[in-house]
């Protein structure tokens, strides 16, 4: 049986132990056992329990039968395993914020402690009182970290006499060493003198590293990556000032990892199977292209193993705390998502299949307790003879409030449909009052479709005597989407409608002629749907639920005009005040329909944009027949979804 060492404690009733002996053998008291995992032996830590039982210091896994659910993995548990981190430039073009950006970070992660690689000041000044001020305030941001830190030397820090001077006031030596469970650490200055490690600097090395010829590893760090200017020079023909050939000699093949900064970019080098490693930045200046480039803002992490260190580096914004998202964070931000709505109307043309211009329109609407502020682009639209008014797209909204925008394009020659199917509005959200902004994303598909006018109609007399500028305003058409007994239907004059809408300040008006050539009382029927949702909810989810309403009208029974019952409904409750006429024609029956508008305004506000409407014909040729829908605009799934309504834009 596999005999692992596992040292985590997770003690349970009944558990056995997965430690240096077999499942079910507890380990004897001081006696050594193997630690094949890590190949190396040692005395098992014991622990004592409060009923006195005596229980190896290791992770307590219950006996089973057959398979077991955990891997055969070794818990990571080397009592010689450490972490440390590695903080890079500060300076050279400094950004503010940055260095204590990563003090906070760090002391989230909790490494032993912490060495860097110099240019810790900006410096460069013979000033002693500019130069103080400046260890000052670095020295201010050391206090703030939780674990010990190590000052390395960098040509910003120590550029002159003066500021040589200062940091041996501040710091002691320009170079030392210390250990660490078994490894030896260097701390070399590049700035003995200019790019080079001087002689005194070199002998004291050559004797510290004699002393710790038995360290596992030895880890070395300073300022400036010496090896790149020594093969420079060397491959130039020119003589290698820098002495790190010599610096190489000393280290032999002892087992070591170097780390440098001054470069401001990332690269790992492998030299005669070390590897050596030039950081990028921790605040210092520079162009932040991303890891392709090697250039962002991280703190180097260090695990150490048995086999060497293991690298890895932690760009700044992808360390969080615990508390990153709390409870009450997560449910403001989810407010924020719910209370800020960003609506994109349709571009809606006329009969025309092509494009030469049109209008994107963009409404914010703010209802949270913070102002917010909008940036946007516009994208997928082909870029040949394009124009775009106004090229930036931007717009603010305080609490309670609603902002608008027009964006204008034109292009030089119309652009068919298909070229414009990919068309995206990209919006970031952000609050302007929180000390903390909360932000988001948006990405919205900017929809081209017919538009349908509701214009301005008041009728003063719901009749049934149609008004004719709405009455004729759509119409199902000779090939109409039909839904149900299909085959009954032949044709326009067999059931189709022709219908317009309408509004005022009170109401929602639906004028229509149902041609229906028999008219069955009890089965015939018009029903107006409509979507009264903002446009970026409807659009996001078509499915009729909040915001869906139907309003249906049966066929009036005799020829005069008469107020019909309507059936008025959003999710199954009436909508008061909604009134409906019916008057039977020769060839079938006018309707004429008057919704309190407040349920388009309820959703959206006064100031509403548009709705997805549909009209529909429900065609019954016998009495106990099956009945023919004939739909407008829509599809089969009609009664559960907006897809294909008609976009009605509200009219002057």
């Amino acid at each position: 049986m596999r005999r692992v060492w596992i040292g985590a404690v997770l003690a349970g009733v009944g558990a056995v132990v997965v430690g240096s002996l077999a499942l079910g053998h507890p380990p004897e008291p001081g006696k050594k056992h193997d630690h094949a995992d890590h190949k190396h032996d040692g005395n098992a830590p014991l622990t004592t329990t409060s009923s006195g039982e005596v229980l190896p210091q290791g992770l307590m896994l219950p006996a089973m039968e057959g398979a077991r659910p955990w891997s055969e993995k070794p818990v990571l548990d080397d009592p010689d395993r450490f972490h440390i981190a590695i903080m890079t430039d500060n300076t050279g073009g400094h950004r503010p914020g940055i260095w204590m950006k990563a003090v906070r970070r760090l002391n989230w992660m909790r490494p032993e402690f912490v060495v860097s690689v110099g240019d810790l000041i900006e410096g460069y000044s013979n000033d002693r009182d500019e130069v103080e001020a400046q260890w000052q305030e670095f020295l201010g941001f050391i206090d703030q970290m939780e674990m010990k830190f190590f000052f390395v030397a960098g040509n910003h820090d120590v550029s002159n006499p003066t500021m040589h001077k200062i940091w041996r006031e501040h710091f002691g030596t320009e170079w030392y060493s210390f250990d660490y469970r078994g490894v030896h650490f260097v701390c070399l200055s590049s700035e003995d003198r200019d790019n080079q490690i001087g002689p005194k600097q070199l002998a004291w090395l050559e004797q510290d590293l004699a002393k710790h010829a038995d360290a596992r590893w030895t880890l070395l760090f300073m300022h400036k990556p010496l090896w790149t200017r020594s093969e420079a020079n060397r491959t130039a023909g020119n003589p290698d000032e820098t002495h790190w050939q010599d610096v190489e000699k000393l280290l032999g093949n002892r087992p070591f990892t170097v780390f440098a900064g001054h470069v401001h970019h990332y690269v790992q080098y492998e030299r005669n199977g070390r590897k050596y490693y030039h950081l990028a930045t921790t605040g210092g200046g520079s162009r932040l292209r991303g890891v392709p480039y090697g250039e962002f803002d991280h703190v180097t992490w260090l695990t150490m193993e048995a086999d060497g260190p293991h690298v890895a580096n932690l760009l700044l914004d992808g360390i969080l705390p615990a508390d990153a998202v709390t409870e009450e964070g997560i449910a403001r931000f989810r407010q924020f998502l719910a209370k800020t709505r960003i609506e994109v109307a349709p571009i809606l043309i006329g009969e025309s299949e092509d494009l030469s211009e049109g209008t994107i329109d963009v409404r914010v609407t703010n209802e949270f307790d913070q102002p917010i502020e909008i940036r946007g682009t516009i994208q997928g639209l082909p870029l040949r003879g394009l124009t775009v008014d106004p090229a930036k797209l931007e717009l603010a909204a305080g609490p309670g409030e609603t902002s608008d925008l027009s964006v204008g394009i034109r292009f030089e020659e119309p652009i068919a449909f298909p070229h414009l199917a990919e068309t995206l509005l990209t919006a970031n959200l952000r609050t302007t009052g929180d000390k903390v902004p909360l932000t988001a994303e948006r990405t919205i598909p900017v929809v081209i479709d017919r538009k349908f006018d509701c214009p301005v109609a008041t009728l003063e007399n719901i009749d049934g005597v149609l008004e004719e500028a709405l009455a004729r305003g759509e119409a199902t058409g000779e090939r109409p989407l039909l839904v149900g007994a299909t085959e009954t239907w032949t044709g326009p004059d067999d059931a189709s409608v022709h219908f317009g809408l309408g509004h005022d300040d009170e109401h929602l008006y639906l004028s229509a002629h149902v041609v229906d050539e028999r008219v069955i009382e009890a089965g015939d029927a018009l029903e107006l749907r409509v979507d009264a949702r903002p446009i970026d909810q409807r659009r996001n989810d078509p499915r009729q639920g909040r915001g869906a309403y139907v309003f249906r009208v049966t066929a009036p029974k005799g020829d005069e005009s008469s107020e019909v019952e309507v059936t008025a409904l959003r999710r199954g409750r009436p909508i008061e005040g909604t009134k409906a006429t019916a008057r039977r024609t020769d060839d079938g029956y006018d309707v004429e329909i008057a919704v309190p508008i407040g349920f388009i305004t309820s959703q959206q506000s006064d100031n509403w944009h548009s709705i997805q409407a549909t009209v529909v014909v429900h065609d019954q040729d016998e009495a106990d027949g099956e009945s023919c829908t004939v739909v407008w605009r829509g599809t089969e799934a009609y009664p559960e979804r907006n897809t294909n309504y008609g976009q009605f834009v509200k009219g002057p």
